[in-house]
């Protein structure tokens, strides 16, 4: 075998499986970029239902419902409270302050999501609907963590931040 033959050779044999990979079917490249922005657009979708599931369930006082919203060992961290950790300490607060509030809303200001969990940073504003607070609203910033498991998104953590007092 001359040189031409051998270079011809070795080229063919660099490109073959290229070639071969171009042709096979069903395979596909795809490019990383385009898998994350599918998946966080499929995270985003997932996690803004569960969130108006969530303001729909607490504006109308739904607390099994609401509850459903939450993993297990969920922490829920009020404005006004220490943190509450597992269903059972968030449904007894919930319990005593779903009646006095009324229309609850919640803006997304940020989101990321990666693997199993999705973070939500915004505001939120409830309406105060009975008790000594009637009338007035209380807003403040809000993250929100949800976690996977298998197919399902919960809430993991949630934190209402009570603002500085001016």
């Amino acid at each position: 075998m001359n040189r031409t033959h051998l270079a011809l050779a070795l080229l063919a044999t660099a490109l073959l499986p290229a070639a071969l990979q171009a042709q096979a079917p069903g395979y596909q490249q795809l490019d990383p970029r385009s898998v994350r922005a599918e998946y966080t657009a499929e995270v985003l979708d997932r996690v803004n239902d569960l969130h108006g599931e969530w303001s729909e369930a607490w504006s109308t006082d739904q607390l099994d419902e609401l509850m459903e919203l939450y993993w297990e060992e969920a922490v829920l961290i009020p404005h006004d409270r220490p943190p509450l950790r597992g269903q059972d300490q968030i449904r007894e607060y919930l319990a005593e302050v779903l009646p006095n509030h009324g229309q609850v809303e919640g803006f997304m200001l940020d989101f990321d999501a990666s693997g199993g969990m999705a973070t939500i940073f915004g505001n939120y504003m409830v309406q105060m609907q009975a008790g000594p607070e009637a009338g007035s609203s209380k807003q403040g910033p809000l993250v929100t963590v949800y976690m996977r498991r298998g197919r399902t998104w919960k809430v993991r953590t949630q934190v209402f931040i009570n603002p500085p007092q001016n």
